[in-house]
């Protein structure tokens, strides 16, 4: 094992400065300090995956004391963590809008975010065995952990599913890789999915893709395995500017990226959302999704012919069978998301055997982190999911 000489420029955790400085409070509070500053009863839990990563999810227990409370897992997308659920506040953050209609809510970190950043025996900021890893070994190892271990606190024998971003391709590779998983979902929403990624709007990723396994060998060489991390300069440069210059700095980066049309988050919501972003992705799942936008497949981790065909036993690596995900899915889009394109979902969904429905929200505007932080995400899409699950609680 080489060691991982992770570069990081980690700032002091002062809150009574970022407070003289301006910040929303919200913003340096975890996902325990914000359930807590709401009046949300929450729960801290470890999840031991089969591999050794050790996962932080938290639960947020029904705000009621109906009898039938059914378990929702919730799967962030790739710069994020936990926090994406709740950031925006009681009246319009998911997590709380669910637990007020009686779920029990569990949210996960998947590893090597900002919580669920240990392993058994492994260090990450010493072991770069540990960043060996893409969302191929998340859906693998990950969500098989955290379903059956919510399945055997809460007692029940399904769960829902809601994914984000990379929180959906998570999932289309589990229940692809470990099809058995699909008896034990309820059903899953999948809120701006992504899988196929020929038809990306986005043009940045697309001319970096070209570049991922240079980019990639570069990283290695200079010693990183993790990138975009809390405690490096990246997340306190972006923290401070959007603070400031909520829409003009970061409103801007998210329009070049994934679409977003400015102000259809709010200041506030885009301030508090980024100071809570880039809390750690290692640099091969960056390079998988890379090679799904060049390759313009649904595949597993191209480790090149030898290493495949020793890991795969084929040369090129497998494609990920979508069509053994029997589990019902609801698939949620948007028009203007350029990150998750309508063209790319009809090849999803023409695969999906017990396909409930693809909802393209009615808003022109709408884009890739709407679906979670957006003004109007309650109306569009929030009320959708209740009267999904309200149809499968039975």
């Amino acid at each position: 094992m080489q060691p991982n000489k992770l570069i990081s420029y980690a700032l002091p955790d002062n809150r009574q400065l970022k407070i003289a400085l301006g910040f929303y409070e919200d913003t340096y509070l975890n996902f325990t300090e914000l359930a807590n500053k709401y009046g949300y009863r929450s729960e801290e839990h470890t999840v031991v995956t089969e591999d050794g990563y050790l996962l932080t999810v938290f639960r947020i227990l029904p705000q009621c004391n109906q009898r039938q409370r059914f378990p929702v897992i919730l799967a962030h997308g790739v710069y994020d963590s936990s926090d994406a659920w709740i950031v925006t506040g009681p009246k319009t953050g998911l997590g709380y809008i669910l637990s007020n209609n009686c779920y029990d809510v569990w949210a996960a970190n998947l590893r090597g975010n900002v919580y669920s950043r240990k392993h058994v025996r492994l260090d990450p900021n010493k072991d770069s065995d540990y960043w060996e890893f893409s969302f191929d070994e998340i859906g693998r190892f990950d969500l098989p952990a955290i379903i059956d271990y919510v399945l055997g606190v809460t007692e029940q024998s399904k769960t829902y599913y809601i994914g984000h971003s990379q929180g959906t391709t998570d999932f289309f590779v589990m229940g692809s890789l470990r099809p058995e998983y699909n008896n034990k979902i309820r059903l899953s929403v999948q809120l701006a999915p992504v899988a196929w990624m020929k038809n990306l709007r986005s043009v940045l990723p697309k001319i970096i893709a070209r570049q991922t396994k240079n980019i990639k060998d570069f990283l290695y060489a200079v010693g990183f395995r993790e990138v975009f991390a809390k405690q490096q300069l990246i997340h306190a440069v972006s923290e401070i500017l959007c603070q400031y210059f909520p829409q003009e700095v970061c409103g801007t980066a998210l329009a070049l990226t994934t679409g977003y049309v400015r102000g259809s988050i709010t200041s506030k919501n885009l301030a508090v959302v980024i100071g809570h972003l880039l809390v750690g992705v290692s640099v091969k799942t960056l390079a998988h999704f890379g090679q799904l936008i060049f390759s313009e497949k649904f595949q597993r981790f191209d480790e090149g012919k030898d290493i495949n065909i020793k890991t795969y036993g084929t040369i090129t690596p497998p494609l990920y069978n979508v069509s053994l995900i029997t589990s019902p899915v609801v698939l949620v889009c948007a028009k203007n998301d350029w990150l998750s394109s309508l063209k790319d979902i009809n090849i999803l969904s023409s695969r999906l055997p017990n396909l409930v429905e693809k909802y393209i929200v009615p808003e022109p505007t709408w884009s890739h982190n709407n679906h979670v932080w957006g003004i109007n995400a309650t109306e569009y899409v929030f009320n959708r999911i209740l009267n999904y699950f309200e149809k499968f609680n039975t």
